[in-house]
């Protein structure tokens, strides 16, 4: 019997490396780089940990299903404020089955003027989850981001062509600064 699940467990792995081989490059450094705070009353930035390129196409890694109809592809922009400098742009890709709440997520973080008067960008990927309600709506749709790295998941709601950031506890900013990004055609 033991032999027997070996066999198996062994083929398992194999026919979970045997996909198409990349030509992206090898993660060689990673850096942290957070404004824990933007501006008081404000929702925590997303952790976003830097890499030289993005080490996978997350739409290569979307499960699909085809009782679940097509892929989606949604790309969303918009710049936060920072503490520190004039500003983080992010740029969000989604990609999902129309019928289907699960997907996966790419991201890139821009803070500019980061260092020296130099823009910095970062990548996130992961796992996007929908949720349904806020303590102040319970028809809001939330999109739950949760990185591959295992930092902390950040909270958007959706609101037509736009995405807002939410806090932990899945509200809005208390202050006036804009924390929404905007589906870009």
């Amino acid at each position: 019997m033991k032999k027997y699940f070996i066999a198996v467990a062994a083929l398992a792995l194999l026919a979970a490396c045997s996909g198409k081989k990349t030509t992206e490059p090898a993660l060689i450094e990673e850096d942290i780089y957070a404004i824990d705070e933007a501006a008081p009353g404000a929702p925590a930035l997303p952790t976003v940990t830097g890499k030289a390129a993005k080490p996978v196409n997350m739409r290569d890694s979307l499960k699909v299903d085809p009782k679940k109809g097509s892929v989606i592809q949604k790309k969303y922009k918009g710049t936060f404020p920072a503490a520190d400098g004039p500003g983080i742009v992010y740029d969000l890709t989604l990609y999902y089955q129309q019928d289907s709440d699960d997907g996966v997520y790419e991201m890139d973080a821009t803070y500019l003027e980061a260092e020296n008067g130099k823009d910095k960008t970062f990548s996130s990927t992961g796992k996007r989850k929908v949720k349904h309600g806020t303590p102040s709506n319970s028809e809001a749709i939330v999109y739950e981001l949760i990185p591959s790295d295992g930092d902390m998941a950040f909270y958007f709601q959706a609101e037509g062509d736009s995405l807002t950031l939410l806090n932990q506890e899945l509200q809005k900013a208390a202050s006036d600064l804009n924390y929404t990004l905007i589906l870009v055609p």
